[in-house]
């Protein structure tokens, strides 16, 4: 494994989530085994917070929380007992558990056996044990992958609560980008290993005005709109608008006595982005 970049991660002045993208097999898993002493960079030097992990890892570890690959939980205790045990194995205090229990949602699963659990059940689990030190920092490993809708929809809000309601900062590594997009403040995507775009999402996407019309002239729509001082493009028979609300085109188009059959956002998407970056190495 050969790992050349210097790598540096800080909490932001504001606390924030930050995904992590790429297709399988990059270096994510890796990055984030690297990140916490796990596996031992074949060269540069990866820091956290401004201090080295080679030389700082038994402090820095106290101020990260992780749940990297397979929770590591005892299937045949059940929650309580698993969260009693991890916080002896940690040196954490066993105050919280309660709290911790209920804020995953599992307060009133917390005496079945881990045993009986489903998968998003057992990842809630792994995030409970992840915060029984109060990191600042947490670290989750695809933590969305093979989760049913319903459990998908728990584990989003408990991490957008920790960013929103207790200043943690959140990593997340995921190769599904609507994931990353719907949890992300801050994206960094990788391709074949190395960096290739990094940045706040809303940049990254832009934050501008941008709309699909749909319209039986789209030739002359085109041209109305460029006269109106818009950039047009066309996708095949639709013309797709930039830096105008969706009120000012169906007001310009009407002007003309055109009227579109669509107009929708078409805002790009991370999915998007990512296609065109990776496609174009």
């Amino acid at each position: 494994m050969s790992w050349r970049s210097r790598t540096c991660l800080s909490s932001s002045p504001r606390a924030g989530s930050r995904g992590f993208s790429a297709r399988t097999g990059p270096g994510k898993t890796t990055t984030f085994r690297s990140i916490l002493g796990l596996t031992r960079p074949d060269q540069g030097q990866i820091e956290v917070q401004g201090h080295p992990v080679s030389s700082d890892l038994p402090r820095l570890v106290k101020r990260i929380g992780a749940v990297v690959e397979e929770p590591g939980l005892h299937r045949t205790l059940d929650a309580l007992d698993n969260m009693r045990l991890a916080a002896f194995t940690l040196g954490a205090g066993r105050a919280r558990i309660d709290e911790l229990l209920d804020f995953v949602g599992l307060g009133t699963d917390s005496h079945r056996p881990v045993s009986g659990f489903s998968k998003g059940m057992r990842q809630r689990l792994a995030l409970a044990i992840a915060l029984l030190g109060d990191p600042e920092i947490l670290i989750l490993d695809e933590p969305l992958d093979g989760l049913d809708p319903a459990g998908q929809v728990t584990l989003k809000a408990s991490l957008r609560a920790l960013v929103d309601d207790r200043a943690k900062t959140v990593i997340v590594s995921s190769h599904d980008l609507a994931d990353v997009e719907s949890l992300a403040d801050h994206v960094v995507v990788l391709s074949r290993g190395r960096t290739v775009t990094e940045g706040p999402l809303e940049e990254l996407l832009g934050s501008g005005e941008r709309h699909r019309v749909r319209v039986d002239d789209f030739m002359r729509a085109a041209e109305v709109l460029d006269a109106a001082g818009f950039e047009t493009e066309l996708d095949g028979h639709d013309v797709v608008v930039d830096g105008a609300s969706g009120r000012e085109v169906s007001r310009i188009l009407a002007g003309a006595g055109l009227y579109p059959d669509l107009l929708t956002s078409a805002r790009t998407t991370l999915e998007r982005l990512f296609l065109d970056i990776t496609e174009a190495r």
